[in-house]
């Protein structure tokens, strides 16, 4: 009685001193996330037409607007190629390039290509925050509106007295509340609707663009967004959705060349209207963004106007070919319309007014657009760069041969060396409007633009001090817990290493690998490779034929996972199964799979059930609900392959999973051994929800980790431990460690990576009518780590099996497991938020350690914390329930 008492107060003080050190750690994970991840607050104020300089040459006061009305006409994810490109079916769009009538561009983009921050970049000519990215998803944030931002749109209604309406995604209501006339917003996030989502859009031109009263007109088209989400930019879908947006096109143009010849007739001061067609951010090979590969931050900019006065390109097929590498960057938008319609550029801008654009203004005007841009944006150098000072007009029309001879790379300093351009290119103006003042003019505002973009600051360095220290603090604590819990570190009399060499090479190597950018962008390969040399070394180690014949066999069957999915960034595009099963021709053997793993799925159970002598009756109903369900997710992914899949058959899993779970237990508990019985019943009972939110392509690599899963029982009676092994060889690890390792290694084996394009949202909405945050956030993490979630389940299931006679024995297993695994998460991300804050200035900071940053959140709060500690001592509670001296079971062969 008095042990018993004993080993309930240890484990009371161990899940006390659990808690306390995982709420430091969440604590200080939340500090730094702020300090690192600010929102990007304004400076204030807007730009008026008071504050525009006087022309330097001839003391005109402000530039001629060149266009009276804007028609800004955004799709979702258009890639450069689904306009530019020899298979885009968009013709009439071409047609336009073609005979001189529009002026094209690829417009890049910068990550993260979502929506919200890459409307604010081309609104606003800034470079938004990465917090946006997260933003982006919340439907009902107000944080990242615009309201008090200067802005192109509320220049254009408050300095242009501007009548804006807009119509499509409601993000811009969101960024922009209480500006527009007239508005209708959709929702951008139920991606399961390809139909729709545009039509409510396209309603609007007859009524509100041609019969209308507006001035500017922004329509914004999710619908080929949504397409590439559900089956990627080659899907049969894809065509006609680009053949629908160049009718658009065509249709707006028409009406707006109509209205312009009637206005223009009636006024001799009226201007023509500027159309845009453009999109926001492109998409990978699969339908994904987020990221910053090529694919995704090439989008596409067609300017359509009586002034645009492009060169013709003619009719040769690969005529538009050139215009995929003809790139500008996305926030030259903003300062070029600013100057086009006549208004202040928006304060903040980093844009520069696109040259080829301008081509058409007369020369004097022109000069006086480039002075006025040039002016906005040294006032920002001047706001960011204590060096950069105050210019005198007056000094320079005086000496203005003294500033043309300047040598500015002289300069030490990155805002006099600005200064000196700037004030070089306004003395080239002061004495002709020429080409070489508007040369100078570029190259001052290139500099200036590149050098403003790149210095990112705002950063909460007091948050993300105190994060750390908060981290550092939690690390050593789980460090105690796990040397006093059953997990030591060192054993403290023999003064040596008690976890095994492979463990700590093998952590080492993961934090050392979080200091290259590259390591950070292929991580896969690092988990590939421990997942191969841990099955190598059980093998090498191994005592009998039996266990080495097991664990080749198991890295034969990872080779093949391994192969499945080409992920990370430099060979994500390279042939692999993925693409093979996607390929039309090979439906039927995709189709084949996906009906095998189905079958395979109830095999097992069938089989587990004859193995574990369940009751026959309650069998029976688990065996025809596991059938019902996989049948459910058959049927989904069936109607999904050829049309928009109803909510009928995802709502079925979700209740067939639901009644599984509930009478798996029943039917555990009258089984030989029922601890195991209902700890593989869960597994099983689970895999219909796992193949609902997988890609069908996906679907055998379940089959593959269950093959890696069996191949791990033996005769064998000893357990599985973090810091043990059966044979006691220094070299060899531990079934748990090894279970690790394929968690984070089928992660990327389903497709993902440390980028956040590769978030597969057309997986979220199975079985959902309308957008839920909520909901759709849970149906994301289940789906992105539906790997790790298996392999999760799997390892306490291992851990049950083996889990011998004794109860507290299997507690003190399970809290040595548990501290140890959260002991390695917090020197990850101990680590990760030492080199996030000494790599701040990296270039590469928002593509790479941002979004690993945000993943490195989810493996801890969402996988470790929730799934792996708080669901995972609830299930082996509730499996522990049914049998307090469950027998061991020695070996499974089934």
């Amino acid at each position: 009685m008095g042990a018993e008492h004993a080993r309930i107060q240890s484990g009371r003080r161990f899940a006390w001193a659990l808690v306390l050190l995982l709420a430091v750690e969440f604590l200080g994970m939340g500090l730094f996330a702020k300090g690192f991840f600010p929102y990007k607050k304004s400076a204030g104020g807007f730009a008026m037409p008071a504050d525009q300089p006087k022309d330097i040459g001839s003391n005109r006061t402000q530039p001629e607007a060149q266009y009276d009305r804007l028609v800004l006409m955004v799709i979702d994810a258009l890639r450069n190629d689904f306009v530019f490109g020899n298979e885009s079916q968009m013709a009439y769009t071409q047609q336009l390039l073609r005979t001189g009538k529009a002026r094209g561009f690829t417009a890049r983009a910068q990550a993260p290509t979502v929506t919200m921050p890459r409307l604010k970049a081309l609104m606003t000519g800034t470079v938004p925050g990465f917090l946006d990215a997260v933003l982006n998803i919340a439907e009902g944030d107000t944080s990242s509106s615009l309201q008090h931002q200067d802005s192109l749109l509320w220049q254009l209604r408050e300095n242009g007295g501007k009548r804006i309406n807009m119509f499509g995604d409601d993000t811009w209501l969101r960024l922009f509340p209480g500006l527009f006339a007239n508005a209708d917003g959709t929702s951008s996030f139920f991606v399961a609707d390809t139909v729709e989502v545009d039509n409510n859009v396209t309603r609007h031109v007859q009524s509100e663009i041609k019969q209308g009263e507006w001035d500017v007109t922004v329509l914004h088209y999710l619908g080929l967004d949504h397409i590439g989400h559900l089956a990627g930019p080659h899907s049969a879908l894809m065509g006609p959705k680009q053949r629908e947006m160049d009718g658009v096109v065509k249709d707006i143009h028409e009406i707006v060349m109509a209205q312009d010849r009637d206005r223009m007739a009636a006024s001799g001061n009226a201007r023509p209207t500027l159309m845009v067609v453009l999109g926001d951010h492109a998409m990978n090979e699969l339908g994904n963004h987020g990221g910053n590969s090529q694919l995704e931050t090439s989008t596409a900019f067609v300017f359509i106007g009586d002034n645009v006065n492009a060169q013709p390109l003619g009719d040769n097929k690969n005529a538009l070919v050139r215009l995929l590498t003809d790139e500008v960057a996305q926030s030259n938008l903003a300062p070029t319309l600013a100057l086009l319609l006549g208004v202040p550029i928006p304060k903040e801008s980093l844009g520069v007014p696109l040259p080829q654009l301008l081509e058409s203004v007369p020369l004097s005007q022109r000069m006086h657009m480039l002075q006025t841009a040039a002016t906005q944006i040294y006032a920002v150098v001047r706001a960011n760069e204590p060096t950069a000072l105050q210019v005198s007009l007056t000094e320079i029309r005086a000496h203005p041969h003294t500033y043309m001879a300047a040598d500015c790379h002289d300069q030490l300093l990155i805002g006099a060396q600005l200064q000196c351009l700037y004030m070089a290119a306004l003395a080239q103006h002061s004495l002709a409007a020429n080409d070489d003042a508007e040369r100078a003019y570029y190259t001052f505002m290139n500099a200036a633009s590149k050098h403003l973009s790149q210095a990112l600051d705002g950063y909460g360095l007091e948050y993300m001090g105190v994060g750390i220290a908060l981290l550092a603090v939690a690390t050593l604590g789980l460090l105690w817990l796990c040397q006093h819990n059953g997990a030591p570190i060192v054993h403290t009399k023999a003064r040596q290493l008690a976890v095994s060499i492979p463990a700590v090479v093998m952590w080492a190597s993961q934090l050392l690998a979080e200091q290259s950018t590259s390591l950070v962008e292929e991580e896969h390969q690092l988990w590939y490779f421990w997942v191969q040399t841990l099955l190598a070394l059980r093998a090498a180690t191994s005592t009998g034929t039996s266990g080495m014949l097991r664990s080749l066999a198991q890295m034969a069957v990872f080779r093949l996972v391994r192969a499945w999915n080409q992920t990370g960034q430099k060979w994500a595009g390279e042939p692999d199964i993925r693409g093979m099963l996607n390929a039309p021709s090979a439906a039927p053997l995709l189709w084949t799979l996906v009906i095998a793993v189905a079958l395979l799925v109830n095999f097992a159970c069938w089989a587990l059930h004859r193995h574990f002598r369940r009751p026959p009756g309650w069998s029976r109903v688990f065996r025809g609900l596991l059938a019902a369900a996989c049948a459910c997710a058959l049927a989904y992914h069936m109607q999904r392959a050829h049309t928009q899949p109803g909510t009928g058959p995802a709502r079925g899993v979700f209740v067939l999973t639901a009644l599984l779970v509930v009478i798996g237990c029943v039917v555990g508990s009258g089984a030989k051994t029922p601890a195991s019985a209902v700890a593989l019943d869960a597994l099983m009972g689970f895999m219909p929800l796992l193949l609902l939110l997988t890609r069908p392509h996906n679907h055998a690599l379940f089959a593959f980790f269950a093959a890696i899963f069996a191949l791990f029982f033996s005769n064998s009676s000893q357990p599985s431990s973090i810091s043990s092994s059966s044979t006691g060889h220094p070299l060899r690890p531990s079934r748990a460690l090894v279970l690790q390792a394929l968690a984070h290694a089928s992660f990327f084996a389903l497709g993902n990576s440390n980028s956040l394009a590769s978030v597969d949202l057309s997986n979220a909405y199975a079985g959902v009518s309308q957008y839920n945050e909520v909901m759709v956030g849970i149906l994301v993490f289940i789906s992105t780590w539906a790997g790790p979630v298996w392999w999760a389940m799997a390892g306490a299931a291992l851990l049950v099996l083996n889990a011998g006679p004794s109860r507290s024995q299997l507690l003190l297993r399970v809290r040595a497991l548990v501290a140890g695994a959260h002991l390695w998460q917090a020197l990850v991300l101990l680590s990760l938020s030492c080199v996030a804050t000494a790599m701040r200035s990296h270039l590469f900071v928002w593509s790479v350690f941002s979004p690993r940053y945000l993943y490195q959140i989810a493996w801890f709060a969402g996988f470790y914390l929730v799934c792996g500690t708080a669901i995972g001592f609830i299930w082996l509670a509730a499996t522990m329930r049914f049998s307090v001296h469950s027998s061991f079971v020695p070996a499974m062969h089934v």
